[in-house]
């Protein structure tokens, strides 16, 4: 049975070596110093052989399976200079394999992987039409020549035709391919990360969003400071970021729904925008979050009551009001900001789309895809949930 974040972390060193399997090959080592490393069984040349993958958590197990996954197809190819060449460290410059393969042949094989992983098919069809731009564009270039200044020169005349948030998420195909060659050892750097600060800043309809990971850490420094002296709405001020609920979805918040045991948080129909059940994935920060609220708890049913009235969830501009204290004012970032943070984030994390957007309810209109399991992608939506949380712990860190 695959890993998960959660086990891994779980995991505690013995005075002997252990192994966890993930899978196909893929296991983490727990050494008896405490270090976990991820490392990949595989055969060549009818010998047995092992690759490290990377230690944990530098490496997560997103990452990891991403790696070995990308080993595994050099290693099909039955190019041994290729898969030598995979096996070694990357430092300085650029490996020769950058000069050799091109944009398209890297970012096919990008396709190819994605394929596997089974998508829904109209999020396959968007991948291959928004990577078949940059193929047009850039793909008989080798991967390793291409430059920052070549992304801006595709995604910019998208946005100058006025569509700004396609610009933006052909950006984030770039990106994609780039670490899936990195994790290829085929290149050492995105070029494409730093091209953001170049674009036309995107506006997702009214909701003012940060989105920047540096300008994310000062948010949630500025939360944290807000929090002692206003220790219930900053905690559901932080709840926002780590679990980003629609604002009536977190102010009616009821104990009833929350199994802290099991992390997580069941939200009914009738309370849903679009009245399905939802089930939340807690990562341990929402939960330990919950306890520090459970010692605040007056007797109401509800989570964040109304200090005027226990039994009427707190008022829809408390959080906004908030925001706006501690310096963030409505073109800059509101509550909903937070979806479109998680939004943005998790794509350019390259996490598995139907994931994201079944943890943010958004249910497909086609009636193709109208049957709703609200425990659909459960498993990746709790890793995803928890390596999020991790990486907005890790921005706040950065930023303090």
């Amino acid at each position: 049975m695959p890993l998960t974040d959660a086990q891994i972390r779980a995991l505690q060193p013995s005075q002997k070596r252990c192994r966890c399997s993930d899978g196909g090959g893929l296991f983490i080592e727990v050494l008896p110093s405490g270090k976990k490393v991820f490392r990949l069984a595989y055969r060549l040349h009818g010998g047995q052989r092992t690759k490290m993958i990377g230690d944990y958590p530098r490496t997560t197990l997103a990452d990891a399976r991403l790696k070995a996954a990308a080993f595994k197809i050099d290693l099909k190819s039955g190019d041994p200079e290729v898969v030598e060449q995979a096996t070694k460290k990357q430092s300085g410059e650029a490996p020769t394999d950058a000069k050799k393969m091109t944009w398209k042949e890297v970012a096919n094989d990008y396709l190819l992987l994605r394929q596997q992983s089974g998508p829904a098919p109209q999020t396959l069809s968007k991948l291959n039409r928004q990577i078949g731009i940059t193929i047009e564009a850039l793909g008989t270039r080798p991967i390793g020549e291409i430059t920052a200044e070549d992304v801006l020169g595709v995604v910019n005349p998208i946005a100058a035709s006025g569509r700004v948030e396609t610009a933006h998420e052909i950006r984030t195909r770039f990106s994609q391919v780039f670490r899936y060659a990195g994790a290829r050892g085929l290149i050492n750097f995105d070029p494409s990360a730093f091209t953001v600060g170049a674009m036309v800043a995107r506006r997702r309809g009214s909701f003012a969003g940060i989105t920047a990971p540096k300008e994310v850490g000062k948010l949630l420094v500025a939360i944290d400071r807000y929090r002692k002296n206003n220790p219930i709405v900053g905690a559901a001020l932080l709840l926002s970021a780590y679990l980003f609920p629609r604002n009536t979805e977190l102010r009616g918040m009821r104990w009833d729904e929350i199994e802290l045991d099991t992390a997580r948080w069941e939200i009914p129909a009738q309370r849903m925008k679009m009245k399905r059940d939802h089930i939340v994935p807690l990562p341990a920060q929402a939960v330990d979050l919950l306890r520090l609220l459970q010692k605040y708890e007056v007797g109401s049913e509800l989570v964040l009551p109304s200090p005027r009235d226990p039994k009427r969830m707190v008022s829809d501009m408390t959080f906004n009001a908030a925001l706006r204290r501690i310096g963030y004012t409505n073109d800059v970032h509101v509550h909903h900001g937070f979806r479109t943070m998680a939004s943005t984030n998790l794509n350019e994390m390259g996490w598995n789309f139907d994931w994201i957007e079944r943890q943010l309810a958004h249910v497909p209109a086609n009636k193709v895809r109208s049957s709703y399991n609200k425990a659909q992608y459960l498993k990746g939506r709790t890793e995803m949930m928890q390596i999020y949380a991790d990486w907005l712990d890790k921005e706040h860190k950065s930023a303090r």
